[in-house]
């Protein structure tokens, strides 16, 4: 889409970054297999509970949750692997609670939230979903998203903030507004959502 990499290029200069004008963007839906609303909603709905581990809820009601609504296939490999080690380490808790930013951009998605890249996950982004414990199939049947071509935008954008941060990161100038986990969770979300891959774990984020 030329248009969509004209906007991202106009918005990351107003934005006082520096673009790159060589990065792989999103042009055409010919190869994609855009995500249903349905899946996109059970998959954040899904995240959240492993995001709700990696904040100190016991792994085995997370579990048992996760099979009796279903959610346990919209899971990565990773996430499985990680609630149902009981030894997982503080660290891989504490990357995989980035989780929150990737929930963020699938509820904004879902048209539930607004989006600023600039600014941690809305206080209220739990509160947007079904309380844990119970069912989330009407929650999931009833998800409607916003139009691919808004979902592609958003995408080619956060193609250009995660370069944009891995680059100044690896320089030692880290910009404290482009905050390199949040962007790169965002992306996977929004690749995955627009059918970049199958899978959440067949999506690359590498820049």
């Amino acid at each position: 889409m030329v248009f969509s990499t004209r906007v991202v290029i106009k918005w990351t200069r107003r934005w006082r970054l520096k673009p790159n004008l060589h990065l792989p963007f999103v042009e055409s839906l010919t190869d994609l297999h855009p995500k249903s609303p349905s899946k996109v909603a059970a998959r954040a709905t899904a995240a959240g509970y492993v995001a709700a581990f990696c904040f100190g809820a016991p792994a085995d009601k997370v579990c048992r949750d996760l099979e009796r609504f279903a959610l346990w296939e919209h899971l990565s490999t990773e996430e499985q692997a990680l609630i149902s080690n009981p030894g997982a380490s503080e660290q891989s808790k504490a990357f995989h609670s980035w989780l929150i930013e990737a929930i963020q951009f699938m509820a904004w998605g879902l048209n539930i939230l607004t989006l600023d890249h600039f600014a941690p996950c809305s206080k209220t982004l739990a509160s947007q979903f079904p309380q844990a414990g119970t069912n989330p199939s009407h929650f999931i049947a009833g998800a409607r998203l916003r139009p691919i071509e808004e979902l592609l935008q958003e995408a080619d954008t956060l193609c250009m903030l995660h370069w944009f941060a891995v680059e100044a990161n690896l320089n030692g100038q880290p910009d404290e507004r482009v905050v390199l986990p949040r962007v790169s969770f965002r992306r996977h979300a929004a690749d995955w959502g627009v059918g970049v891959g199958e899978a959440w774990d067949d999506v690359s984020i590498d820049t």
